[in-house]
């Protein structure tokens, strides 16, 4: 065989290996043009262009639709569009860096390059550019695939997509027609290290004119050895209308003999156990649940407080009958504008955790005067999960483990509308240290789930050999137009997932 003709039978196995990976790879649509459906918003890259919505001037096995996107060319130096920020940042964990779309070209042999951008290009973010060396067909669709993973990119840094039709030439007046842009699906759960409750959701909203009708969340778990009565404990918060809107605690139970970690679980007759105060400081929510017992074995349950001109502050309630009925002081435990989600006694001391901030005081019942040390930051995480946003922290212990664990929530775009869990974990409670393992702890779940939105408040606990995590989902069982629009129409549910002890400890590189 002649080198030549090495040389192209070694071309053949690569395309076709190429072909394989792409197989592989699990796409999710980012835009198409049919009326009343989700899609990237383009501009035009310059005021000589024609860019609109039209009729699908050829539809056939490639592109059936009826409907597409027309550009007509100007003749400038910048022939291209661009697409408005994605509404969550491309993410390649488990799917490769590959792109495709279908073209309809107005001649053969014109090339295309498509480019992924920040969302801001004056950031620390450089564009990483890919050009597609294949010609178009022209005269009829076909899909044309944009490969990037010869450059690397990172996940979650980039949102924006800038094509650039009939590259290096000028082409007034030709007509091209483009539709079904895909990018790699952002689907991380069949990869994370925890696995959900095949039952889940284990609490949905219930009843009509219940303190917990619209939404159930924000989970604060007890083991017997933690509670005060000596049973399983789980606070949580429900919103309901009763008669009128607002969100309260509540406790549910399970006897240590019959336990089972994702339940059934007993609701208190009495619920909801801590409720919003008429004309007070807290007359409208009760957010975020996070319990503790005191040496004297007081339990103090702090949450994020908010009166009805949507002033928040960080609340306690009290408990000296085991956790049934609680007192409150009629003040806030410090004015601080956002809650927290976790408390630990340790040292003789209250830890109270919120992002990026912990608040340490000797005095359960008053935090104006707590020390402030710095929670954990945001960005360092593998794919870049949580360079925008972190909270929902909570810090636990596992047993025959000298180390303190912290999981968390994150987003890379969202303030408050996470997709996705990580953990860290520390000596002291004040020095925290990223798990730098690439797999995921925990994500949403895919389009069309219960909690397909956001997740939020990882609570954490060790039952036997494992590790159970209680956490608020954000969905509806349904296709939604946006999933990643922040509360789209849904409401929140408690889900729950496990893993070994000793996968995590692997996870962590703690083994």
């Amino acid at each position: 065989m002649t080198c030549a003709a090495l040389a192209l039978a070694f071309a053949a196995l690569c395309l076709s290996c190429a072909r394989k990976e792409e197989d592989a790879c699990k796409f999710i649509r980012l835009a198409g043009f049919e009326k009343g459906t989700k899609s990237l918003t383009f501009h035009p890259g310059n005021s000589s262009m024609d860019l609109s919505v039209a009729h699908n001037p050829a539809p056939d096995d490639v592109n059936p639709t009826d409907w597409c996107m027309r550009y007509v060319a100007g003749g400038g130096q910048s022939e291209f569009v661009w697409c408005e920020p994605h509404g969550r940042n491309f993410d390649f964990t488990a799917n490769p860096p590959i792109f495709r779309m279908k073209v309809l070209a107005p001649a053969p042999g014109i090339r295309i390059n498509m480019t992924l951008e920040p969302a801001r290009l004056d950031g620390p973010v450089r564009p990483v550019t890919v050009r597609s060396e294949r010609s178009a067909v022209g005269g009829r669709w076909e899909t044309m695939t944009f490969d990037f993973r010869e450059f690397a990119p990172e996940s979650n840094l980039y949102s924006k997509i800038v094509i650039v039709f009939n590259v290096e030439r000028s082409g007034i007046d030709q007509t091209w027609y483009f539709d079904e842009i895909e990018g790699p699906d952002d689907d991380l759960r069949p990869i994370t290290l925890m696995r959900p409750y095949s039952g889940n959701p284990v609490f949905r909203p219930e009843g009509q004119n219940n303190w917990r009708d619209a939404h159930i969340a924000n989970t604060g778990i007890l083991t017997p050895e933690e509670s005060p009565t000596g049973l399983w404990m789980l606070y949580a918060r429900g919103s309901g209308n009763i008669p009128d809107y607002h969100d309260q605690i509540g406790l549910f139970t399970q006897d240590p003999a019959n336990f089972h970690p994702f339940g059934p679980w007993k609701e208190y007759e009495g619920n909801p156990v801590i409720k919003y105060t008429e004309g007070g400081w807290d007359d409208y929510l009760l957010l975020d649940t996070a319990p503790v017992v005191g040496p004297d074995g007081t339990l103090y349950i702090y949450y994020k407080g908010r009166n009805h001109q949507l002033s928040s502050n960080i609340g306690v309630a009290w408990s000296k009958d085991g956790g049934y009925h609680f007192e409150k002081t009629g003040r806030p435990w410090r004015k601080e504008r956002s809650g927290t989600t976790s408390a630990v006694y340790h040292d003789g001391k209250y830890w109270l955790f919120h992002g990026n901030r912990t608040f340490v005081s000797e005095d359960p019942l008053n935090g104006e005067n707590a020390e402030v040390l710095p929670g954990i930051f945001t960005g360092g995480a593998p794919s870049h999960f949580d360079d925008f946003s972190i909270w929902g922290t909570f810090v636990w212990r596992l047993k025959d483990v000298d180390k303190w664990f912290m999981s968390y929530q994150g987003s890379a775009h969202h303030v408050d509308f996470p997709d996705r869990f990580h953990v860290a974990y520390s000596d002291d409670l004040i020095h925290w240290t990223k798990v730098r393992n690439p797999q995921p702890f925990y994500s949403r779940g895919p389009v069309g789930s219960w909690d397909q939105g956001g997740i939020w408040c990882p609570d954490v606990f060790e039952y036997k050999d494992s590790l159970y995590m209680y956490y608020e989902g954000w969905g509806t069982e349904a296709v939604v137009y946006d999933r990643n629009q922040d509360y789209f129409v849904g409401h929140s549910s408690v889900g729950a997932a496990s893993c070994s002890k000793t996968d995590f400890l692997k996870w962590c590189g703690l083994e």
